[in-house]
């Protein structure tokens, strides 16, 4: 059997420890501020029914948390190219692109860095052949930019069609074009992930996925039309729906 142990900072005004022990269904929780149970249970019943992350480490993972994910573009790609930057410079590239829908992968590995036009932060993610992940998928519109840290030697910024699948990489989703509505297991081979669900006037929602075969997690998730998603920390996240 495996056990995760995280440290989480700052929660009760001290660092806490927190122990989820994958024992079956058991969960249990070792923590540093025992005159709050109430907080320790807020933050452990919901990962314990369905691996979603709550409070300080909730917001940590949401980024920018730019109202901008909400944006849709005209995926078309009428008169799109692909872009190359062939030679990165230590201290990073920055390019603007047409508006239209892109994969982005990178040799050897380093950070992209999407910003709003009000150069706001819309997301980062760690993408290489060697590290992090293998490509990175997302709607980008005209006033955007993206750059590059200087850990690459070459970045490649693809056009990619839009087709329905219930295997999203890491990316920005609509549900809706890129995957149905539905109820839905989501599960990944080895490592671990996130999935974030956004849906405009609610709380964005956290899942944590956790693959491989000792400690492994088998999340649950209902998708609803026009709901945005983002799947980060992994190459490949599955959507199986129920009953299938």
């Amino acid at each position: 059997m495996k056990s995760i142990i995280r440290l989480t900072n700052n929660v009760c005004g001290n660092s806490r420890w927190r122990l989820i022990v994958t024992v079956g269904l058991t969960v249990g929780i070792l923590a540093g501020c025992n005159e709050f149970p109430e907080v320790a249970s807020e933050i452990v019943a919901p990962y314990e029914k369905n691996y979603e992350i709550v409070g300080l480490e909730k917001d940590a993972l949401l980024d920018s948390n730019n109202h901008a994910i909400y944006r849709t573009v005209n995926r078309e790609n009428k008169g799109v190219e692909p872009v190359t930057i062939p030679v990165v410079p230590i201290e990073g590239k920055e390019v603007s692109l047409k508006t239209g829908r892109y994969i982005i992968t990178g040799y050897p590995a380093g950070n992209i860095f999407i910003y709003d036009e009000n150069r706001n932060l819309l997301l980062t993610e760690l993408v290489g052949s060697y590290a992090g992940v293998s490509s990175l998928t997302v709607d980008i519109d005209a006033s955007y930019t993206v750059r590059a840290d200087g850990g690459y030697d070459s970045v490649q910024i693809t056009p990619i069609s839009t087709s329905l699948s219930t295997d999203l990489s890491a990316g920005l989703w609509n549900v809706g074009q890129d995957i149905e509505s539905g109820d839905y297991d989501i599960t990944i081979e080895h490592g671990y992930a996130y999935l974030h669900v956004f849906e405009e006037g609610k709380e964005p929602i956290v899942y944590e996925l956790i693959g491989g075969t000792v400690g492994k997690t088998d999340g649950h998730v209902k998708l609803k039309e026009g709901q945005m998603l983002r799947v980060t920390k992994t190459s490949m996240l599955k959507f199986t729906p129920r009953g299938s």
